[in-house]
């Protein structure tokens, strides 16, 4: 039976061999960068926030809240339980075009935060839920391309992110039912 590693190290290697090119090699950095730390997906939420429209304060509301518990399930909790190094890609000669980062690998924090931030516009049904999808996809598949993740840790992010989304909507919306009533 074929193991997990193994897979991950397949595809990663697929990646680096089959379709690594000098494109890629730009635009991959620049996605991955816009969200170190959640920035692009934080700002988002700063600015529907103080929207005058309050389903889209609700939607700005929970996408924070979904992040924060993605922050602190995924990168405070998960990836210190696991402890899952990354991908190291000398076996691949992969040349890092990104520094690694130095935190665990499991689950990809980038990924978690950009699914938790697009399943709030899923769920929400908000107008940009297919951009929000798409950036999500290509932050996650960024993470890939440049060796820092496992596709499980994309997976993995992908999940959690998930249901983060859920839990954040659930939460906005009874926030916002709290305010109403006093």
């Amino acid at each position: 039976m074929t193991s997990l590693l193994q897979i991950d190290n397949s595809i990663l290697r697929f990646l680096s061999e089959g379709i690594k090119n000098r494109f890629f090699d730009v635009i991959m950095p620049f996605f991955s960068g816009i969200n170190n730390h959640g920035e692009v997906w934080i700002a988002i939420a700063i600015i529907l926030m103080i929207n005058k429209n309050t389903n889209i304060r609700r939607l700005g509301v929970s996408m924070l809240i979904a992040l924060a518990i993605g922050y602190i399930v995924g990168d405070q909790i998960i990836k210190n339980v696991i402890g899952r190094a990354r991908p190291i890609g000398s076996e691949y000669n992969f040349n890092f075009i990104i520094s690694l980062p130095r935190s665990y690998s499991f689950p990809s924090g980038h990924t978690t935060s950009s699914f938790a931030a697009f399943g709030v516009c899923l769920f929400s049904k908000a107008r940009y839920r297919y951009l929000a999808f798409v950036l999500a996809v290509l932050i996650a598949f960024s993470r890939m391309y440049l060796h820092v993740h496992y596709p499980s840790d994309v997976l993995g992010g992908i999940l959690l992110g998930t249901v983060c989304a859920k839990v954040g909507v659930n939460l906005g919306k009874a926030f916002f039912r709290v305010r109403e009533t006093n």
